[in-house]
């Protein structure tokens, strides 16, 4: 698999499987353009890694909500590289939010995170993706949005909102861009919680026993760009978790 000459876009890419993505890609020949919103010393982490392997990488600040930074975004990156084959929308907020506490502000800021964000970062990417020879979208979304969590609910309605967009998308761009989508099951145990209990309990739900792995994901999302025949496709990522 060579991505050479690729310009790659992966947001939320200074943390956790955004991180993880961004390096596969370097890895893989892909010049990597490296977005955050406050995770400013992490991007620079992940930007001195790719730098490191001989990658091209820049980091690129933006509040994927607002659409001015988001046109403002893909500006930049077409001023600095040229072209954009390669969108990763993986930047997202995971939170607990119990129906009876939950307010219309806590509603709109996970769904304008989650899903707005993932629109608005395709939305202007699409231009820019349909030169030359075209482009790959990839967005991430969960297991979740087909058998939503009470505690977790605009969280699961925004990732089948991501679901819903991927397929609308791979008909709004085709046949220039290809738009697929990955649903992660349990993969990394969410910040700021006792990750072994987390592990065991969550390992007890899948049908093979265990977590997934950073470099499963980065296995599912680069066959979604490399598989020239795939397109408006939703791969489930669970180790079967979804048939329990």
């Amino acid at each position: 698999m060579d991505l050479q000459g690729k310009v790659a876009l992966v947001t939320g890419a200074a943390k956790r499987l955004g991180r993880a993505i961004a390096l596969a890609l370097g890895a893989k020949g892909a010049q990597v353009a490296v977005h955050f919103r406050s995770s400013e010393r992490e991007a620079m982490e992940t930007v001195a890694t790719l730098q490191t392997m001989g990658t091209h990488a820049l980091p690129f600040r933006a509040d994927l909500t607002d659409e001015t930074q988001v046109r403002k975004l893909m500006e930049d990156i077409a001023r600095s590289f040229g072209r954009l084959d390669i969108l990763v929308a993986s930047a997202a907020i995971f939170e607990r939010t119990p129906f009876d506490q939950l307010t219309a502000e806590r509603w709109r800021t996970m769904l304008e995170t989650n899903l707005t964000g993932v629109f608005l970062c395709c939305r202007y990417a699409a231009d820019l993706l349909r030169a030359g020879d075209g482009g790959v979208i990839v967005t991430i979304s969960d297991t979740a949005a087909f058998r939503p969590w009470a505690e977790f609910l605009p969280y699961c309605v925004a990732k089948a909102g991501v679901i819903a967009l991927t397929q609308g998308l791979a008909k709004a761009l085709a046949p220039k861009v290809r738009v697929n989508c990955v649903a992660l099951g349990t993969v990394l145990p969410p910040e700021h919680m006792d990750a072994e209990e987390w592990r065991a309990k969550m390992s007890a739900k899948t049908l093979l026993g265990r977590l997934g792995t950073p470099e499963e994901v980065v296995q599912a999302v680069l066959f979604c760009i490399t598989c020239d025949y795939l397109t408006g496709a939703v791969i489930p990522l669970d180790g079967g978790r979804f048939l329990r």
